[in-house]
């Protein structure tokens, strides 16, 4: 098994899913850190023609829009949102349309929206923003985030084969993590978490980059006699309640590390999701571990004050320890 990159993980995936499938077409705003440019250097390009691999205009609505007319004529699209804010821009249509064709229509929407997001690059207040707690608040829609190259590949691919429209979430932070990679299409299921550490005295569950903070943090506190239990989520929806529940009922702790902003993010529902289900075997309250309620700042200093990191965690696991 070779070594993959997050980013050429990703690009396989994409690769080996438009070979499968004859009809499937990647269209987007100029160019996508894994996939390159559209234009006509590109080796997807050269191999898969302008009639799958094209530019769009800078329409946001418009580009939303030909996915889901393609959807519901039943072909399957990849679409590249450079930044994960611009789906604003086409919010009506994702959750009043794409998310809903099944329920009103029994239409399926085979639509992949790929996206970035994260830290870094100055991106600043409008362009910084995570959302998947937002869009996994419409039923009808599924909201991926990997933590690696490993999840990333099966992911993808298990996206492309769905009939939903899924919301694929990938952190710049992520893109330059390398780890092995089969080279044989494969799929993880949407909705199942992994346990990336076993443990006994606290459960830490975490999305995205903050699975990699969490497995720093699991490190350190061994160090001090503290066995942390780390779950990879995969996705905020559907969310993998029963490996949450099953690990907090074992270590009578939780600590939630998310990549939003706290005030009614996805850590407040797992947090509720545990008082309802497992209340009784709480040791303590549960720690949530995230952004604070403020805009994303520019300056690669006050970023540094405002996204947590491993250390955050370690001293929400002794709070509650």
């Amino acid at each position: 098994m070779r070594e993959k990159s997050y980013l050429e993980a990703i690009k396989e995936a994409v690769w080996q899913g438009m070979e499968a499938e004859k009809y499937m077409f990647v269209l987007g705003e100029g160019s996508d850190p894994a996939l390159g440019s559209f234009h006509r250097s590109s080796e997807m390009f050269k191999q898969f023609g302008e009639d799958r691999i094209f530019d769009t205009p800078l329409s946001e609505v418009a580009m939303q829009g030909i996915s889901i007319g393609a959807a519901m004529n039943g072909v399957k699209s990849i679409m590249v949102w450079f930044r994960l804010d611009f789906m604003l821009m086409a919010f009506d249509q994702i959750i009043n349309h794409a998310s809903k064709l099944k329920y009103i229509y029994d239409l399926d929407c085979p639509i992949v929206m790929k996206t970035t997001i994260g830290r870094g690059w100055g991106q600043g207040p409008n362009h910084s923003q995570s959302f998947h707690s937002v869009f996994s608040h419409f039923p009808g829609l599924k909201v991926v985030l990997p933590s690696n190259p490993y999840d990333a590949k099966g992911l993808m691919t298990a996206a492309i084969k769905d009939k939903n429209p899924i919301i694929f979430i990938e952190h710049k932070s992520l893109f330059n993590e390398v780890c092995k990679v089969p080279d044989e299409i494969y799929e993880i299921p949407i909705g199942k978490g992994e346990i990336k550490k076993n443990g006994k005295d606290v459960t830490i569950v975490a999305f995205s980059t903050m699975v990699l903070e969490s497995l720093i943090a699991a490190k350190e506190l061994e160090s001090q006699d503290i066995d942390a239990e780390v779950i990879d989520l995969r996705s905020s929806y559907p969310l993998d309640q029963d490996l949450i529940i099953k690990s907090v009922k074992k270590t009578g702790r939780l600590v939630i590390a998310d990549i939003d902003w706290l005030f009614c993010g996805i850590g407040a529902e797992i947090s509720a999701i545990i008082i309802e289900n497992c209340f009784s075997f709480l040791k303590s309250p549960i720690k949530r571990v995230g952004l604070p309620h403020v805009s994303h700042p520019t300056s690669f200093a006050l970023e540094e004050l405002l996204y947590p990191t491993h250390k955050d965690i370690i001293n929400a696991v002794k709070e509650i320890l």
